[in-house]
Protein backbone atom coordinates (compact mmCIF):
# COMPACT_ATOMS: atom_id res chain seq x y z
CA UNK A 1 0.00 0.00 0.00
CA UNK A 2 1.21 3.45 -1.03
CA UNK A 3 1.00 6.38 1.23
CA UNK A 4 2.04 9.76 -0.40
CA UNK A 5 2.80 13.39 0.53
CA UNK A 6 1.71 16.27 -2.30
CA UNK A 7 3.61 19.49 -2.08
CA UNK A 8 7.36 18.58 -3.56
CA UNK A 9 6.32 14.85 -4.54
CA UNK A 10 3.34 14.54 -6.58
CA UNK A 11 3.37 18.10 -7.10
CA UNK A 12 5.87 21.36 -7.29
CA UNK A 13 6.08 23.11 -4.14
CA UNK A 14 6.18 26.61 -6.45
CA UNK A 15 2.47 26.00 -7.31
CA UNK A 16 1.54 25.71 -3.93
CA UNK A 17 3.88 28.96 -2.97
CA UNK A 18 3.16 30.79 -6.13
CA UNK A 19 -0.35 30.02 -6.94
CA UNK A 20 -2.42 29.08 -3.78
CA UNK A 21 -1.40 30.94 -1.18
CA UNK A 22 -0.70 34.21 -2.17
CA UNK A 23 -4.55 32.94 -3.68
CA UNK A 24 -5.81 32.60 0.00
CA UNK A 25 -3.45 35.44 1.70
CA UNK A 26 -5.72 38.03 -0.43
CA UNK A 27 -8.70 36.44 0.54
CA UNK A 28 -8.58 36.04 4.18
CA UNK A 29 -9.71 39.42 5.61
CA UNK A 30 -12.97 39.11 3.62
CA UNK A 31 -13.33 34.88 4.50
CA UNK A 32 -12.97 35.62 8.51
CA UNK A 33 -16.07 38.05 8.51
CA UNK A 34 -18.07 34.87 6.92
CA UNK A 35 -19.81 32.60 8.63
CA UNK A 36 -18.36 28.99 7.33
CA UNK A 37 -14.49 30.79 8.83
CA UNK A 38 -16.23 31.57 12.41
CA UNK A 39 -14.75 28.40 13.60
CA UNK A 40 -11.64 29.00 12.75
CA UNK A 41 -11.78 33.07 13.80
CA UNK A 42 -12.31 31.28 17.20
CA UNK A 43 -9.40 28.75 17.48
CA UNK A 44 -7.33 31.58 16.41
CA UNK A 45 -8.18 35.06 17.75
CA UNK A 46 -10.83 36.78 19.67
CA UNK A 47 -12.45 39.19 16.91
CA UNK A 48 -12.02 38.83 13.05
CA UNK A 49 -9.32 41.24 12.48
CA UNK A 50 -6.94 40.02 14.76
CA UNK A 51 -7.60 35.95 13.56
CA UNK A 52 -7.31 37.85 9.69
CA UNK A 53 -3.65 39.34 11.10
CA UNK A 54 -2.66 36.22 12.47
CA UNK A 55 -3.49 34.07 9.55
CA UNK A 56 -1.66 35.90 7.21
CA UNK A 57 1.57 35.81 9.53
CA UNK A 58 0.80 31.61 9.22
CA UNK A 59 0.69 31.84 5.56
CA UNK A 60 3.69 34.47 5.07
CA UNK A 61 5.99 32.45 7.34
CA UNK A 62 4.34 28.86 6.26
CA UNK A 63 3.56 28.06 9.65
CA UNK A 64 1.49 24.48 9.09
CA UNK A 65 -1.71 25.59 11.64
CA UNK A 66 -4.49 23.81 11.35
CA UNK A 67 -7.05 26.34 11.56
CA UNK A 68 -4.83 28.19 8.75
CA UNK A 69 -5.15 24.67 6.66
CA UNK A 70 -8.52 24.30 7.32
CA UNK A 71 -9.36 27.86 6.35
CA UNK A 72 -7.54 27.70 3.14
CA UNK A 73 -9.52 24.47 2.34
CA UNK A 74 -12.52 26.80 1.98
CA UNK A 75 -11.24 29.45 0.39
CA UNK A 76 -10.03 27.30 -2.27
CA UNK A 77 -12.79 25.03 -2.91
CA UNK A 78 -14.55 28.16 -3.65
CA UNK A 79 -12.01 29.00 -6.45
CA UNK A 80 -11.66 25.36 -7.59
CA UNK A 81 -15.48 25.88 -8.21
CA UNK A 82 -15.47 29.03 -10.06
CA UNK A 83 -12.65 27.86 -12.13
CA UNK A 84 -10.01 30.47 -10.93
CA UNK A 85 -7.82 27.64 -9.56
CA UNK A 86 -6.06 24.35 -11.22
CA UNK A 87 -3.90 22.32 -9.14
CA UNK A 88 -0.59 20.74 -10.39
CA UNK A 89 0.69 17.42 -10.53
CA UNK A 90 3.79 16.45 -11.87
CA UNK A 91 3.11 13.98 -15.41
CA UNK A 92 5.02 11.38 -14.53
CA UNK A 93 1.97 10.89 -11.88
CA UNK A 94 -1.13 9.91 -13.27
CA UNK A 95 0.52 7.60 -15.42
CA UNK A 96 1.50 5.51 -11.51
CA UNK A 97 -1.57 6.09 -10.83
CA UNK A 98 -3.54 4.34 -13.07
CA UNK A 99 -0.91 2.09 -12.97
CA UNK A 100 -1.47 1.37 -8.96
CA UNK A 101 -5.19 1.04 -9.61
CA UNK A 102 -5.44 -1.24 -12.28
CA UNK A 103 -3.55 -3.51 -9.91
CA UNK A 104 -5.46 -2.84 -6.98
CA UNK A 105 -3.11 -1.04 -5.23
CA UNK A 106 -4.32 1.07 -2.74
CA UNK A 107 -3.38 4.92 -2.37
CA UNK A 108 -4.10 6.88 0.17
CA UNK A 109 -2.51 10.55 0.71
CA UNK A 110 -1.01 12.25 4.04
CA UNK A 111 -0.51 15.60 3.54
CA UNK A 112 -0.14 18.94 6.02
CA UNK A 113 -3.50 20.33 3.99
CA UNK A 114 -6.44 19.26 5.29
CA UNK A 115 -8.53 16.52 3.78
CA UNK A 116 -10.77 19.18 2.23
CA UNK A 117 -7.77 20.26 0.38
CA UNK A 118 -6.33 17.23 -0.72
CA UNK A 119 -9.57 16.39 -2.40
CA UNK A 120 -9.84 19.56 -4.06
CA UNK A 121 -6.39 19.13 -5.39
CA UNK A 122 -6.65 16.15 -6.83
CA UNK A 123 -10.11 16.15 -8.35
CA UNK A 124 -9.15 19.60 -10.23
CA UNK A 125 -5.74 18.98 -12.00
CA UNK A 126 -4.24 20.18 -14.98
CA UNK A 127 -4.99 16.03 -15.75
CA UNK A 128 -7.95 16.28 -14.55
CA UNK A 129 -9.61 14.71 -12.31
CA UNK A 130 -7.66 12.13 -10.11
CA UNK A 131 -9.09 11.87 -7.13
CA UNK A 132 -10.85 8.42 -7.87
CA UNK A 133 -7.14 6.54 -7.81
CA UNK A 134 -7.11 7.54 -3.73
CA UNK A 135 -8.64 5.01 -1.20
CA UNK A 136 -8.54 7.92 1.54
CA UNK A 137 -6.90 10.98 3.13
CA UNK A 138 -5.44 11.84 5.98
CA UNK A 139 -4.18 15.26 7.57
CA UNK A 140 -2.59 17.07 10.56
CA UNK A 141 -6.02 16.49 12.18
CA UNK A 142 -7.07 12.70 12.02
CA UNK A 143 -3.08 11.47 12.20
CA UNK A 144 -1.37 14.71 13.50
CA UNK A 145 2.17 16.44 12.64
CA UNK A 146 3.99 14.50 9.59
CA UNK A 147 7.29 14.40 11.78
CA UNK A 148 6.01 12.53 14.76
CA UNK A 149 5.96 8.90 14.59
CA UNK A 150 2.99 8.29 16.68
CA UNK A 151 1.47 9.64 13.14
CA UNK A 152 2.35 7.13 10.89
CA UNK A 153 1.55 4.97 13.87
CA UNK A 154 -2.28 6.33 14.07
CA UNK A 155 -2.22 6.36 9.78
CA UNK A 156 -1.56 2.04 9.75
CA UNK A 157 -4.44 1.26 12.60
CA UNK A 158 -6.78 3.35 11.12
CA UNK A 159 -6.24 1.75 7.40
CA UNK A 160 -5.94 -1.57 9.53
CA UNK A 161 -2.73 -2.99 7.83
CA UNK A 162 0.71 -3.79 9.57
CA UNK A 163 3.07 -0.92 9.14
CA UNK A 164 5.29 -3.13 7.11
CA UNK A 165 2.91 -3.29 4.05
CA UNK A 166 3.02 0.63 3.53
CA UNK A 167 4.95 2.26 2.05
CA UNK A 168 5.79 6.27 2.45
CA UNK A 169 6.44 8.73 -0.18
CA UNK A 170 7.88 12.13 0.59
CA UNK A 171 10.46 14.94 -0.32
CA UNK A 172 11.47 15.81 2.96
CA UNK A 173 13.84 13.52 5.66
CA UNK A 174 12.48 14.07 9.15
CA UNK A 175 9.07 12.22 7.88
CA UNK A 176 10.40 9.96 6.28
CA UNK A 177 12.42 8.90 9.22
CA UNK A 178 9.12 9.03 11.45
CA UNK A 179 7.52 6.93 8.86
CA UNK A 180 10.48 4.66 9.01
CA UNK A 181 10.50 4.46 12.89
CA UNK A 182 6.96 3.32 12.70
CA UNK A 183 7.53 0.01 10.91
CA UNK A 184 6.86 2.07 7.21
CA UNK A 185 8.72 1.81 4.14
CA UNK A 186 10.04 4.82 2.98
CA UNK A 187 10.74 6.41 -0.21
CA UNK A 188 12.31 10.05 -0.68
CA UNK A 189 11.18 12.19 -3.57
CA UNK A 190 13.78 14.45 -4.38
CA UNK A 191 12.26 16.10 -7.90
CA UNK A 192 14.94 18.91 -9.53
CA UNK A 193 12.38 21.59 -10.18
CA UNK A 194 11.80 21.73 -6.26
CA UNK A 195 15.74 21.89 -5.75
CA UNK A 196 16.55 18.40 -5.03
CA UNK A 197 16.03 18.08 -1.57
CA UNK A 198 18.06 16.06 0.70
CA UNK A 199 16.05 13.12 1.50
CA UNK A 200 18.46 11.41 4.23
CA UNK A 201 19.34 7.60 4.17
CA UNK A 202 16.32 6.81 2.05
CA UNK A 203 15.72 5.18 -1.12
CA UNK A 204 15.66 7.90 -3.69
CA UNK A 205 13.95 8.83 -6.93
CA UNK A 206 13.66 11.66 -8.77
CA UNK A 207 10.34 10.60 -11.11
CA UNK A 208 7.10 8.51 -10.17
CA UNK A 209 8.01 6.91 -13.33
CA UNK A 210 10.97 4.86 -11.37
CA UNK A 211 8.42 3.28 -9.13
Amino acid sequence: MIVTDIEGTTSAIAHVHDVLFPYSRSRIQDWVRRPEAASVVREVAADPDQAASILIGWIDADVKATPLKTLQGLIWAEGYACGELTAHVYDDVPPVLRRWSAQGVPVYVYSSGSELAQRLWFRHTQHGDLLGHFAGHYDTVSAGPKREVGSYQVIAKSIGVDPAELTFLSDVAAELDAAAEAGWHTIGVSRPEDGSPDTGSHPRITTFAEL
